[in-house]
């Protein structure tokens, strides 16, 4: 992944997550500039010591990377879940977002850092 100073690497505007049948959708558009080393990309999920890895999409348009993740909600305890994204290479990028899932609540996508939700 191009490397990026202080400058976000996702755009809030752009991004969402929602509930689609019984998985959860998060798509999350990447900062302009912001390149990932494909095909293989995966985005991990992480709720404290657990960890749960799924298969992402990446396309690219009008100079921009938008990374696709469908999650089994099943599999998703409620809480909050951050986002890395771990491309071919085997490089680990923490996405600076966060999704919350709670019962049967619409789902939140939150950006950046908080020292007290991670």
């Amino acid at each position: 992944m191009t490397p990026m100073a202080t400058d976000p690497i996702t755009d809030d505007l752009l991004s969402y997550a929602r509930r689609d049948g019984d998985d959860v959708r998060v798509v999350l558009t990447l900062a302009e500039g912001t390149t990932v080393a494909g095909p293989d990309v995966f985005v991990r999920f992480v709720n404290g010591e657990t960890r749960l890895r799924f298969a992402a999409t990446v396309e690219d348009s009008a100079g921009r990377s938008r990374v696709q993740v469908s999650a089994p909600r099943s599999e998703l305890a409620d809480g909050v879940w951050r986002l890395k994204l771990r491309e071919a290479g085997g490089s680990v990028t923490d996405l600076g977002a966060r999704v919350l899932l709670h019962r049967d609540q619409p789902v939140a996508l939150l950006f950046g850092k908080t020292a007290n939700i991670t």
